[in-house]
């Protein structure tokens, strides 16, 4: 199906500002952590959040395809030539997005990949966490892998997203999107993730994502030698968590990456029925709702979630569950490695 496209009126009115929220209870603490919506939040409120981050990543999506294949001014965030690549694209697909998020949602804060890697503001109630284009080296050598990916998180926790990416239908593009507790969506129509086997092995035929270094990182215990699912690499994560969604890849091991690698992702996939996992300190995967813990207004919360990296592990909870279990990072040096490219 199509795209859902909000009207100015139904979305931006000046009206209707985000609810600025304080005051917080123990109650709405744990119901974070817990991965739930706190009460504190009206239906009427989170609805205008996910309209408003469904308009941004539309908008932004829009830009993305109009440049795409065209002339780029390409440059590298790091040291090395060709690595970590950022575009002219990249950067005006962040601030079209922050400049709808401030229009909507005026109270709202943007924490963006582009951002300045200094800035390090107090953390507001509500973080927009954007990915402007996840795949820029795809972009950039005119692959479609490539997404736009935003979430809004409330005190650290994922409660609306949506991830465009572009697609051959009429629209030139597909639009999944997702408030906590109402499903996920294309358009009008649910997606689900792809259901687990019987034994919740997966299947033969069936696509996964999952890194060519995984045996030299993890010992993979039985019952999984030989039943890894058919391995595909894309190289944006925002877009294999989208696939892993929609029900087009089976389950996903992601990164090591960054939050706005996951913050969008995490709840598309959740509300699609499915599982999200990442590596903790005891060196398995352990279920993750989000960045609530220990959270305050203030420059370390904001600074903690900017660099935060992780391994996920997603897809259908039976299949999650069942590869978590048989996976056991391997030790000594490349347990030290691992260390350094995520976040225990």
């Amino acid at each position: 199906g199509g795209c859902i496209i909000w009207s100015r009126k139904a979305v931006s009115s000046d009206r209707f500002l985000c609810p600025l929220i304080r005051g917080w209870s123990h109650n709405i603490l744990t119901d974070l952590l817990a991965g739930r919506r706190p009460d504190t939040i009206s239906d009427s409120a989170l609805i205008h959040v996910e309209h408003s981050v469904i308009k941004a990543a539309q908008a932004s999506g829009a830009l993305v395809a109009k440049r795409f294949g065209g002339e780029l001014q390409v440059s590298s965030k790091g040291r090395e030539p060709g690595k970590d690549l950022v575009t002219d694209v990249d950067r005006a697909s962040q601030q079209l997005a922050a400049e709808i998020m401030a229009q909507s949602c005026p109270d709202h804060q943007l924490l963006g990949e582009e951002d300045p890697p200094s800035q390090e503001p107090a953390a507001a109630d509500w973080i927009w966490v954007v990915d402007p284009i996840d795949g820029t080296t795809n972009f950039v050598n005119s692959s479609l892998t490539h997404a736009v990916s935003i979430a809004a998180l409330f005190r650290g926790q994922p409660m609306a997203a949506a991830i465009w990416i572009p697609w051959p239908n009429k629209d030139g593009h597909l639009l999944m999107h997702a408030k906590q507790g109402g499903g996920t969506r294309i358009g009008d129509s649910r997606v689900r993730v792809c259901p687990a086997s019987e034994t919740g092995l997966p299947q033969a035929g069936v696509l996964t994502a999952r890194p060519g270094w995984l045996r030299r990182m993890f010992d993979v215990g039985q019952p999984l030698n030989g039943n890894l699912g058919d391995m595909r690499i894309g190289g944006s994560a925002c877009y294999e968590q989208f696939m892993v969604a929609r029900g087009s890849i089976q389950y996903a091991i992601t990164g090591p990456a960054h939050t706005w690698d996951f913050a969008a992702g995490m709840l598309l996939m959740t509300e699609a029925g499915g599982k999200f996992m990442v590596l903790g300190q005891r060196r398995k995967f352990e279920e993750f709702n989000g960045w609530s813990e220990n959270y305050a207004n203030d420059e370390t919360t904001y600074a903690r979630i900017r660099k935060w990296r992780g391994l996920a592990l997603s897809g259908s909870p039976t299949t999650v569950d069942l590869i978590a279990k048989h996976l056991s990072v391997k030790r000594g040096g490349v347990l030290g490695k691992l260390r350094t490219i995520v976040s225990f």
